[in-house]
């Protein structure tokens, strides 16, 4: 890979939207971020997160930068007429963001991303599944997805949409809502948003973080982050039993900040505990190296695949950094 390539990265997320430059090590500079206001609806927000990728070229290109390609992590799936499964954002599904970003950056070579897919390639790259043929990223906190690799490869599936666990029927019976109403059972029931109204509808403090900080004294605090983080797992082991996975990176903000020496909320320990028991072939269950930069890192990940061809194995010999993460 030439020395000094340089890319532009964004990340346009649910609550903000980042942009910065990114090196081939996986590291980014000249960072800038601005909260999504979804409530002002799709094209506003496309219009300001374009905006704001502008002028953190701008600014590199005044400091001599050459920026060879732009990456894009964003929302459910883009096509060149709409985004399929993407519904955070009023009126995301009828973008046409291909079109909106060759207006910005004419002369910039594109690449546009699934949002969890692409902060799994960065593990790839540079993270905690740097060197594994075949490992599940996770991403668990609002929304719940999955990035899938097998055989050293990003597995994107028929549609470009492998990994979408959150769409998972987790009763065994069909749901008064699925995909076809716009709805992820799985994850309008475990994740953050889905978990946050029944905590409410409970009396108890509507987030899981603050819940967590009550369970030790509140029974029924207690109870349902046992139920979250018991199904969090039951999912982890029946993706293990399907993928074979040698390990299993957890990142997203259930997790994010945890270690082993803060045992933190208690889901990772859980999950080891149930593949342990519960999966054919238990898998190594790490912690994602990444956190609310993730996707912003994987952007930069495509956008340098996209301009020199590498793969995410020449993305991490490249950077230097030592194979795998601590478990």
């Amino acid at each position: 890979m030439p020395a000094g390539t340089a890319v532009l990265a964004l990340d346009m997320g649910a609550t903000k939207l980042a942009a910065g430059i990114g090196a081939p090590d996986g590291e980014v500079t000249r960072v800038a971020t601005a909260p999504t206001r979804a409530e002002e609806g799709a094209e506003t927000v496309l219009k300001r997160a374009l905006e704001l990728a502008q002028q953190v070229h701008q600014k590199a290109t005044d400091a001599g930068e050459q920026i060879q390609a732009i990456g894009i992590s964003t929302m459910g799936y883009t096509h060149e007429d709409r985004v399929e499964l993407a519904t955070n954002v009023p009126g995301w599904t009828e973008l046409r963001i291909p079109a909106a970003v060759h207006g910005a950056f004419p002369d910039l070579p594109t690449a546009i991303g699934n949002d969890v897919h692409v902060a799994a390639q960065a593990e790839m790259a540079w993270g905690s599944l740097q060197g594994v043929s075949d490992a599940i990223y996770l991403n668990l906190g609002s929304g719940i997805s999955a990035g899938i690799i097998c055989g050293g490869r990003f597995l994107a599936g028929a549609d470009g949409a492998a990994g979408e666990v959150g769409y998972t029927l987790f009763r065994g019976q069909p749901e008064p809502q699925m995909a076809a109403d716009g709805i992820g059972p799985f994850e309008a029931h475990f994740g953050g948003a889905g978990a946050a109204r029944r905590l409410v509808q409970e009396g108890l403090p509507p987030s899981v973080a603050d819940t967590l900080a009550i369970a030790d004294t509140n029974r029924k605090a207690r109870d349902l982050i046992d139920e979250l983080w018991t199904g969090i797992a039951v999912l982890v082991v029946n993706m293990c039993a399907v993928l074979n996975p040698s390990v299993v990176s957890l990142g997203g903000g259930y997790v994010r900040g945890e270690s082993d020496e803060n045992a933190g909320s208690g889901l990772v320990e859980r999950i080891r505990d149930l593949t342990q028991r519960a999966a054919p072939i238990p898998p190594r269950i790490t912690r994602a190296r990444f956190g609310g930069d993730a996707s912003l890192r994987g952007a930069v990940a495509i956008a340098l695949a996209r301009t020199t061809g590498a793969t995410t194995e020449a993305l991490a010999k490249a950077a230097g950094a030592p194979t795998g993460a601590p478990a």
